[in-house]
């Protein structure tokens, strides 16, 4: 009775879910590892693989549609250039970071048993491509981020305008140095498939300086929207439809806080969450998302804008035989070219020409001159 009950005991207390799959390595030492971690590593590679299928098809959709949106001759402008550089990049660098997850590196046994001398060097090679596309894919978006805070505040005053620049480009310089560093330090770890722990303190500065540099833009992009919600005494100048700078200060400003939130969460332990990619594919998307909605507005205002024109000529047309003498067409010219001294222009106005040469505002300009020509022409 005592043995039975002893039994009885042992099988209520065994679990099978936490019991240890036991395998031998080749030199047939036996090793055992827990369900849990296992189920642990296989929920953990899942949810990775499913995060950055997301991240890349998020950046083919954009890619695409800036690509048909965008019109050949603003595609070679410098900001449209390195946001499809910045999309094509992410792209990528997230092919490869999944191809890892099909590899032999994460297989049951190499992975469990530490033993990756049947793994051929190319999946190594893989993970190092992977490596510098990161490397690559930072660089571009710090020097996508730069240019437009540079479109952003280049009609600031000039010390104003210096400081921020020159406090713009030390932030980029230095993390785009320690992201170099960090990545020879990673893919010399990969090649030797030994983790990096004395230079761990490296690893951390480069994020350090990542989360800096999101944190600096967002701050940046920011007082330029509290500066725009001074001048205009609040987002909207109307309650139906926004402005092309409007949107551009909106998105740019606004969704700046997505990439912060991913780099803050770099720093907490979470399972089955992986940040650090997010952080610079949100930035990627973000930036040219923004300038797609304003020039889609502004080719709806531009479009607008012309049909209104074609109404007035028609007008015209009618009134042509009220301007019998040279004096009534003088006072008619006289009287457009006040209408025409009356539009005032912002700096926000300004500034989104340089965006958009065939913006909405600068049609308003080109309407009023076509409307002297014909002025002139009846005359």
């Amino acid at each position: 009775m005592t043995s039975q009950s002893k039994m009885t005991t042992v099988d209520m207390a065994f679990n099978p879910l936490l019991q240890p799959v036991t395998f031998l390595s080749p030199s047939r030492r036996p090793i055992s590892i827990p369900i849990p971690a296992i189920d642990a590593l296989n929920d953990e590679s899942i949810s990775t693989t499913i995060n950055y299928a997301f991240q890349l098809g998020s950046c083919a959709t954009l890619l695409v549609i800036v690509l048909i949106m965008t019109p050949p001759s603003k595609l070679r402008r410098i900001s449209s250039l390195l946001h499809v550089a910045g999309l094509a990049m992410c792209i990528i660098r997230t092919a490869l970071l999944l191809a890892f997850y099909v590899s032999p590196l994460n297989h049951f046994y190499q992975f469990w048993a530490g033993d990756y001398s049947s793994v051929p060097r190319r999946f190594l090679y893989n993970s190092v491509a992977g490596n510098v596309f990161s490397l690559l894919l930072f660089i571009t978006l710090q020097a996508a981020l730069m240019h437009q805070a540079w479109t952003m505040v280049s009609l600031w005053p000039t010390l104003i305008k210096l400081c921020l620049t020159a406090a713009s480009a030390t932030i980029s310089l230095l993390a785009i140095g320690w992201r170099f560093a960090f990545t020879v330090v990673q893919n010399r770890s990969n090649l030797d498939l030994a983790p990096a722990v004395s230079l761990a303190w490296l690893i951390e500065t480069a994020l350090i300086l990542n989360a800096l540099s999101i944190c600096w833009y967002c701050a940046l992009f920011n007082v330029k929207l509290v500066t725009h919600l001074l001048v205009n005494r609040g987002i909207l100048k109307s309650s139906q439809t926004l402005t092309p700078m409007e949107t551009l200060v909106i998105t740019n400003g606004v969704l700046m806080f997505v990439p912060v939130i991913f780099a803050a969460l770099e720093w907490g332990h979470f399972q089955n969450f992986e940040a650090a990619s997010l952080t610079q594919t949100s930035v990627a998307i973000i930036l040219p998302l923004g300038t797609l909605a304003a020039q889609q507005i502004s080719s709806a205002r531009s479009l607008g804008y012309v049909s209104s024109g074609s109404n007035k000529s028609s007008n015209s047309s009618n009134e042509r035989e009220k301007l019998t003498s040279p004096s009534a067409a003088a006072a008619g010219f006289s009287g457009l070219r006040t209408t025409c001294g009356s539009v005032r222009l912002d700096h926000f106005d300004l500034e989104l020409r340089k965006i958009d040469s065939t913006s909405a505002l600068a049609n308003d300009g080109v309407r009023v001159d076509t409307d002297l020509e014909q002025r002139e022409t009846r005359i």
